[in-house]
């Protein structure tokens, strides 16, 4: 079986319509469409590390602190690798109808991918975990530069200078209509303790 098959027919092509999607979402971050917690629930804003909110199986397996968006993708790439591995190599050896080998495939596959993915993302748990006092104390009043193409009430992220010259990644809002866009200058005036978003306005320096 080509690769081109293993992609385009039962089971592969489930994982791989996910793993696409997933791929077509991360092209909007790069480019600055959304950011990569503006979809999916948010486990990083229902308190200080996300404990809050996220699911207890996420919290076992150290997953908790990382953005939805983040584990998602892991799981789904693993699920698609898995999944296309099992049928070039075991499809042909099961002696069961393709819907059943193929329905028991994707769920062993998908079973396997999650401890694996969680232990390669686990390493990327310090890049998210929010530090309220660098945040409330020493972010609010500091210039940023806008990430994404726009910013609305729900909406935007940014890039601040913090410390000694760390770079911060925070989500911002903003009133609209505004002009705010992708390597747009503002200021960052205040934090909505909710949502942890940061209010900018425009700013020239």
């Amino acid at each position: 079986m080509t690769f081109l098959q293993l992609l385009t027919h039962f089971p592969g092509i489930i994982p791989s319509i996910l793993l696409g999607a997933m791929l077509v979402l991360w092209l909007l971050v790069i480019l600055g469409v959304i950011d990569h917690e503006h979809f999916g629930p948010d486990w990083l804003g229902g308190g200080v590390d996300g404990a809050d909110t996220a699911p207890e199986v996420l919290m076992t397996m150290g997953l908790d602190k990382l953005p939805f968006s983040i584990v998602i993708s892991g799981i789904v790439f693993f699920w698609w690798l898995f999944t296309l591995l099992a049928v070039a190599l075991i499809w042909s050896w099961l002696p069961l109808p393709a819907w059943i080998a193929g329905s028991a495939i994707l769920i062993a596959a998908l079973v396997a991918s999650v401890p694996v993915a969680a232990l390669c993302l686990r390493p990327l748990k310090p890049l998210f975990v929010v530090h309220t006092s660098i945040r409330e104390e020493s972010v609010v009043g500091k210039p940023c530069k806008i990430l994404t193409l726009t910013v609305d009430e729900t909406f935007g992220q940014a890039e601040v200078v913090v410390g000694t010259g760390h770079v911060l990644n925070v989500r911002v809002c903003a009133d609209v209509p505004n002009q705010l866009t992708k390597g747009s200058s503002a200021l960052i005036i205040d934090v909505d303790p909710k949502t942890k978003r940061y209010r900018v306005e425009a700013y020239s320096a």
